[in-house]
C-alpha cells in the first residue's frame, strides 16, 4: 500500500569561510563569505578570550548578513568564529578562528 514519509533535513551546512576581522576605534568588524547552500537561514557569530577552548554566541538569533560589528572593549584581544544555520536549524561547524583587538 502507498504511504507518505516526511523527510527531515539533518545535514549541517559547511563551515563558513573567509572570516576576516578589521579593528577600529572601540569595535571589531567581521566579514566572511556567504555559504553556498540554498537553505541558509543566517549566521551565528562566536566570541571569546583567545585562550578559550569554546567561544560563546554574541546573539540569540542568527543574523542574515555576512558581516557583523562587535562593539568590543578597547585593548582586549578576542577570538572570533562564525557558524552557519540552515532553515531546519542545523548548525555548521565553526569557521576558522581569527583574533583581533579593538583600538
Amino acid at each position: 500500500p502507498a504511504h507518505c514519509e516526511t523527510f527531515i533535513d539533518t545535514f549541517a551546512p559547511a563551515a563558513p569561510t573567509g572570516l576576516q576581522a578589521v579593528p577600529s576605534e572601540g569595535a571589531i568588524s567581521l566579514i566572511w563569505d556567504a555559504n553556498p547552500e540554498r537553505d541558509i537561514r543566517g549566521y551565528v557569530v562566536l566570541r571569546g578570550p583567545v585562550s578559550a577552548d569554546a567561544l560563546e554566541p554574541l546573539s540569540t538569533e542568527p543574523i542574515a548578513d555576512t558581516s557583523f560589528q562587535d562593539h568590543a572593549p578597547t585593548g582586549v584581544r578576542f577570538a572570533y568564529a562564525v557558524q552557519a544555520v540552515d532553515t531546519a536549524g542545523n548548525l555548521s561547524p565553526p569557521s576558522a578562528r581569527v583574533e583581533e583587538t579593538a583600538r
